[in-house]
């Protein structure tokens, strides 16, 4: 059995003394020795010698410490880590910010052009600020109706065609240079432009290049044979003789009136084309003089301080060189071969030569800081060829009005242009009804531009003089300009609110999606960009009441605060609403703005 021990056996020859502190059992070296008892009887010991205990460190005294603290070394070597450890962090902070500030980032979207943002308002000179007190309206009490234009906040105003015609009842044009004496002067023109860049109003001056009138001095040098201007209009020899025994036209190309497109010219004893009224020859765009005569008028308006310009008639301004007979289309209906709408018309309209000539015309005024707007073109929506290309998208409605009509529509113009010109209208449906109030309403936050023609943000019928006041114009029932100006509820109200909105980056820039509620007559879309409200657009195309849980949509919430309605009493403007539960009467919009939700 062991036993542990820390004293001497008496019969130790002494070795243990020199092992061992007689008074604590170790020895100086800290060697812990242990006897250990043997088994056996023979009288031998055995000594175990342990491992040196660990020695506890104590330390500098104070004295000590308090010496290296003062040494100069240390004293140095302390501050030159203290700055180096601060140099070091601020670094490192620097590094983090220029991080930051310099990592690559994601391409923010192109910004939209000034053009792209607003609609863009046509109006009428001659009906714009007409009275009972005079024949038509002019450019002086235009300019005085400039701050209803910029209070409206539209931004792109196209005034229509106040060149000097002879006859008032046609647009073929006497002189391309001068303003019609019965619209002002070349002056009072200055001054609109003046003012109307004060308010940062751009306008567009709206040109027919087609034709011009008989009167017009190009159309008799042209006639008479002059050799600078001889080709200037389209002209072309007689193909036989009548049964009457007059010359017979060179083909079977009708005017718009139903009547055949060329007139005999007994001065020049050959005939000259118009496809619209016979006092308006055209003009023959394959001859570079006469698109160089357009290029100098076009730079002379914008010298002046246009801004663009808004072409008509621009899909007639070539016909085919070889002059070929139209064709009967398939599908001719009750039409008669004596009818414009009998044929075809592939050899004079939308020839494919337009597009370098228009393409030149759009690079011109790009360099000049201009726009080109074309109406009713058709050969491509490529934006090459114009800036805005206006062809207003009809609803045929078979057998009525649907939700199913609109988003067939608007889904079809955005794959043709993703930012095309709206200016829808329904079939057969009269301007300023309440149907057409809603159409206009719920294409104003669409991708593209909205055209307004003057008149339509007051829900007129007509589109004819504008009802300025209820004392000049007692007939207008509560639909004037003041009256609907001081009405919260009023359509006028409305289109400003939904103007206003266009400037926003989620109607500049956000993403669409268009959606109709199975089994109702609901079309709904909504404009979202990631950081901005949303916008929500509903429309109930049906005749009865119908309430839709606008929640099938995405990132649209529980809430959703009022914006615009088309008059619907049961709503009051910027209240909110479950979005759980929205009733909408018939024939009505609702525009809401909403916090959207985040992707689950």
């Amino acid at each position: 059995m062991e036993k542990d021990s820390n004293l001497a056996s008496p019969q130790d020859d002494g070795a243990g003394e020199k092992l061992v502190d007689e008074k604590n059992g170790h020895n100086s070296k800290g060697i812990e020795v242990k006897y250990l008892t043997p088994s056996s009887q023979n009288g031998d010991a055995k000594i175990d010698i342990e491992n040196l205990k660990s020695i506890q460190f104590a330390g500098m005294g104070k004295e000590e410490l308090m010496k290296f603290a003062s040494d100069p070394f240390w004293v140095r070597t302390r501050w030159f880590l203290f700055i180096l450890f601060w140099l070091s962090w601020a670094a490192m902070l620097a590094g983090a910010i220029a991080i930051i500030i310099l990592a690559p980032k994601c391409a923010p979207p192109a910004p939209r052009q000034w053009w792209e943002q607003s609609p863009l308002y046509k109006a009428n000179v001659a009906t714009f600020t007409k009275d009972p007190s005079k024949l038509q309206g002019d450019l002086k009490g235009f300019t005085t109706k400039l701050e209803y234009l910029s209070s409206l906040g539209v931004k792109t105003v196209v005034l229509s065609n106040i060149l000097k015609v002879s006859d008032k009842e046609s647009d073929g044009v006497d002189e391309f240079k001068t303003v019609a004496p019965s619209f002002g002067t070349l002056e009072d023109l200055k001054a609109l432009i003046s003012a109307a860049k004060d308010k940062g109003l751009k306008l567009l001056l709206t040109l027919i290049p087609n034709h011009s009138s008989l009167k017009n001095d190009l159309f008799n040098k042209s006639a008479s044979k002059d050799p600078l201007y001889e080709s200037f209009y389209i002209w072309a020899p007689g193909k036989g003789f009548t049964s009457e025994g007059m010359p017979a036209p060179p083909n079977n190309w009708l005017s718009k009136s139903g009547n055949s497109a060329w007139e005999w010219n007994e001065a020049r004893k050959e005939f000259y084309l118009h496809q619209f009224d016979k006092e308006e020859p055209e003009f023959n765009f394959r001859n570079p003089k006469v698109v160089k005569f357009f290029d100098d008028v076009m730079q002379f308006w914008l010298d002046l301080g246009f801004s663009g310009f808004y072409l008509e008639r621009t899909k007639y301004l070539i016909e085919d060189v070889e002059l070929r007979n139209e064709t009967a289309k398939r599908d001719i209906g009750s039409a008669t071969h004596t009818e414009y709408d009998f044929y075809d018309h592939f050899y004079t309209e939308n020839n494919a030569d337009l597009e370098p000539l228009l393409h030149d015309w759009t690079e011109r005024l790009a360099n000049s800081s201009g726009i080109l707007v074309v109406d009713d073109l058709s050969v491509t929506a490529n934006r090459s060829l114009a800036h805005l290309i206006v062809r207003p998208q009809t609803l045929e409605p078979y057998p009525i009005f649907s939700a199913e009509d609109m988003f067939t529509l608007i889904n079809k113009s955005l794959k043709a242009n993703p930012w095309p010109a709206w200016q829808i209208k329904v079939k057969n449906e009269e301007e300023g009804s309440p149907l057409a109030q809603c159409v206009l309403l719920s294409s104003m936050l669409l991708p593209g531009v909205p055209v307004t023609l003057a008149g339509q943000e007051l829900g007129l019928s007509n589109l004819q003089e504008i009802p300025w006041d209820n004392t000049t114009y007692p007939e207008s029932q509560e639909s004037d300009v003041i009256s609907q100006q001081n009405n919260p509820h009023s359509l006028y109200t409305a289109y400003k609110e939904l103007v206003e909105a266009r400037n926003s980056p989620q109607i500049l820039h956000g993403s669409l999606q268009l959606h109709i509620f199975n089994g109702t007559s609901v079309f709904a879309y909504t404009r979202i960009k990631s950081g901005n409200p949303g916008y929500l657009v509903v429309f109930n195309t049906g005749t009865e009441e119908t309430t839709v849980d606008v929640r099938q949509m995405n990132g649209v919430p529980d809430e959703l605060t009022l914006v615009v309605t088309s008059d619907i009493a049961s709503m009051d403007d910027k209240s909110k609403l479950m979005s759980e539960a929205v009733t909408l009467p018939s024939r009505a919009v609702a525009v809401f703005r909403f916090v959207p939700k985040a992707k689950e």
